[in-house]
């Protein structure tokens, strides 16, 4: 797990348990006392048996995101590998 802050929000990449192994996801607040976390699945092609997996998969893709959008949407480094 990855902790990535942004000036409004703050983004998390963890594991889920899905009906046959883990998801990969980012999850996303906004620094404000009312806001719900928004949950973002990546690396939606693969599979994962591992909950370590799914992991490594989410924090590289956190990496990637450069920036939080207004409606929690990820924003992407489209250059970065």
């Amino acid at each position: 797990m990855a902790i990535k802050h942004f000036t409004h929000h703050e983004a998390i990449s963890s594991a889920v348990p899905a009906e046959q192994g883990f998801e990969a996801v980012i999850a996303v607040k906004a620094r404000r006392e009312d806001a719900h976390p928004t949950f973002h699945k990546v690396a939606t092609e693969r599979h994962f048996d591992l909950a370590s997996e799914a992991e490594e998969a989410a924090d590289a893709a956190l990496n990637r995101v450069t920036e939080i959008g207004e409606n929690d949407e990820l924003l992407w480094d489209e250059q970065a590998v």
